[in-house]
């Protein structure tokens, strides 16, 4: 009996499944779509017709790699501590990349220069700062000295948040005997510190964000 044909969108599936672990092993430059169709058990031409270029291929995969990146945000509480809503939140991220090599090679370790990639890459990095500034807009009034509103002074804020992260992320890929837990606290103690000062509550104090209304 013959299996089970699969439909255009479960075969797009397999393709990034099987383009992930080619991509894993040789890296961008490296890896050739004739290996990609290979490991998803089709031939080079089926492959094309669902991805023209190497490029949109690997497009497809890291933008895969992302929304499972953001979506560990889900379950993280949203209120609480201050400083632990943050460290929460720390943490999700590099307890997805000590699971997930290759999500980490991709979004931190490699900057393929194709503009379709590159692309894939800046929408990536705007939904992160998104998502670190809701946590900034949700904590209490921020003691800034700039004439900012406050939902600006939240993205900018969000902004270096999230390049102080990246550089820790990519800096723990070159030093992966260094401890979870330790770039976790690392990591949330050069966030909290610039943070906890502008709320006041570096003293040990350290409030709590507020219930939505």
């Amino acid at each position: 009996m013959s299996g089970k044909r699969l439909s255009r969108q479960e075969r797009r599936e397999r393709i990034i499944a099987a383009a992930g672990g080619v991509f894993a092993e040789a890296g961008y430059d490296a890896a050739g779509m004739r290996e990609v169709a290979t490991a998803a058990g089709i031939t080079t031409p089926v492959l094309y017709d669902h991805f023209p270029s190497k490029a949109d291929l690997y497009a497809a995969l890291l933008e895969s790699e992302v929304d499972s990146l953001l979506a560990g945000w889900a379950g993280v509480p949203e209120r609480g501590d201050v400083e632990q809503v943050l460290r929460s939140r720390v943490d999700v991220i590099f307890a997805w990349l000590e699971s997930n090599e290759r999500g980490m090679r991709m979004i931190f370790a490699e900057t393929p220069a194709d503009p379709a990639v590159a692309e894939v890459h800046r929408r990536g990095q705007r939904r992160a700062t998104e998502r670190l500034t809701a946590v900034f807009l949700q904590a209490p009034e921020l003691a800034l000295t700039a004439n900012l509103p406050r939902a600006r002074a939240g993205e900018a804020l969000a902004e270096a948040a999230k390049s102080a992260l990246n550089a820790i992320a990519t800096w723990w890929w070159h030093n992966r005997d260094v401890p979870r837990e330790d770039v976790v606290a690392l990591t949330t103690d050069l966030l909290w510190r610039g943070l906890g000062a502008l709320l006041g509550r570096n003293d040990g104090n350290h409030g709590s964000v507020p219930e939505s209304r």
